[in-house]
């Protein structure tokens, strides 16, 4: 049985595999089918009137730790009312359990939970009351305490795996927040190192070659030949100093990575051949690398990952494998965004879900003379791992 999510600010359509678990209420059936001689209208309206209701707390899905607590008690107290009249009426008591291991934290859900196995055992008592075979009974109760603790027990997991996932969620986004005010600084600082001093230069002598431009004219000239060269050699600057912007660098990207994929306890094996790289192609492989670990992280589940630069012999190659839940992946505008990237330069982009996902960027060897003045260093040579 699905668990409702534990982020109360956060409202989810249902995925359409959850309506699934109402196959459940079938259990309801079970007395009237086999007897239904001793099944009155009475017990039919009151298990059509409890039925409504439990559909009510299922499609309404309670958000915050009041309601889910309010729905754990009165999805319990309508199994035991409700079961003079119905036995199957247990399957409130199992329905009353997923919603209680939905409760934060999940100190406060195992209480509730375990406080349900006291309802299963009133339930129990119910029914000897009502004249059933102790054998029986103790059938029903013993069904009914196993799936309350399977599925009270397996949506506190759940919870609190959506807890810490959203928890490092959070991290990432506090991390990228201070690191763009971190790179706003560094912008201002070098913008101040680039033109505070050419500006002044250039002012001072524009206002010489004002004074001299009718005592001299020729030193005038000279002096702003000399401010022009000066302004060209600053835009020239400017644009190399915006160029880095755009990327911190394929060495920048691994360590973030490693950084980022740590913080999620996924280990991170990687390795590295001798590439060289133009200046392009490095910024197109830094973005790859920086969007397959975001989903790693966000989406496969995995505990390892592993990233391999390797030289195929015509061509570059980003592989980023991990161990996760694999499946098809929806090419978003991330994965879309890096397969245009890649197509422009001549490359390709492939993946897989088999056993985990794995992304694979190629792309193809810079033309001579045109190569980054950085290319990776030569000192990472563990062998491949495959995972």
């Amino acid at each position: 049985m699905s668990a409702p999510q534990p982020k109360p600010s956060t409202s989810r359509r249902h995925r359409w595999f959850e309506y699934a678990y109402l196959v459940y209420l079938a259990n309801l059936l079970w007395q009237p089918a086999f007897d239904p001689q001793g099944f009155g209208w009475v017990n039919v309206a009151l298990t059509l009137a409890s039925a409504a209701v439990c559909l009510v707390f299922f499609l309404r899905r309670p958000r915050d730790n009041r309601s889910r607590l309010t729905a754990t008690a009165a999805l319990a107290a309508m199994g035991l009312i409700v079961a003079p009249f119905n036995y199957g009426a247990n399957v409130y008591i199992i329905y009353a359990s997923a919603i209680a291991g939905t409760v934060w934290p999940s100190r406060l859900a195992l209480r509730v939970i375990w406080s349900l196995l006291g309802t299963s055992a009133l339930y129990l008592a119910i029914l000897l009351g009502l004249g059933m075979p102790w054998q029986m009974g103790l059938i029903y109760c013993f069904l009914t305490t196993v799936f309350v603790l399977g599925v009270g027990l397996g949506n506190v997991s759940e919870t609190e795996r959506d807890h810490h996932r959203s928890q490092l969620e959070a991290a990432l986004e506090e991390n990228q927040r201070l690191a763009a005010i971190a790179e706003r600084e560094r912008i201002a600082r070098d913008l101040h190192d680039l033109l505070g001093h050419t500006l002044s230069v250039i002012t001072l002598k524009a206002e010489l070659a004002a004074k001299l431009a009718e005592r001299d004219p020729a030193r005038a000239a000279r002096e702003m030949r000399e401010v022009e060269r000066i302004s060209r050699q600053a835009t020239a600057q400017v644009r190399e100093a915006v160029q880095g912007y755009k990327t911190r660098g394929l060495q920048g990207e691994l360590a973030g990575a490693k950084l980022a994929l740590e913080t999620a306890g996924i280990r991170l094996d990687y390795y590295a051949q001798p590439l060289t790289l133009s200046p392009t192609q490095e910024i197109v492989l830094s973005m790859a690398l920086r969007e397959a670990v975001t989903n790693v992280i966000r989406h496969s589940g995995a505990t390892r990952c592993a990233v391999r630069l390797l030289n195929d012999g015509d061509s570059l190659c980003l592989e980023v494998e991990d161990d996760g839940k694999g499946g098809l992946l929806e090419e978003g505008s991330g994965l879309q965004g890096m397969r245009q990237r890649a197509e422009a330069l001549g490359g390709s982009l492939e993946y897989s879900g088999d056993g985990g996902t794995k992304l694979s960027l190629r792309l193809p060897y810079p033309e001579p003379g045109r190569v980054s003045s950085q290319a990776l260093p030569t000192t990472f040579h563990p062998k491949p791992d495959t995972l």
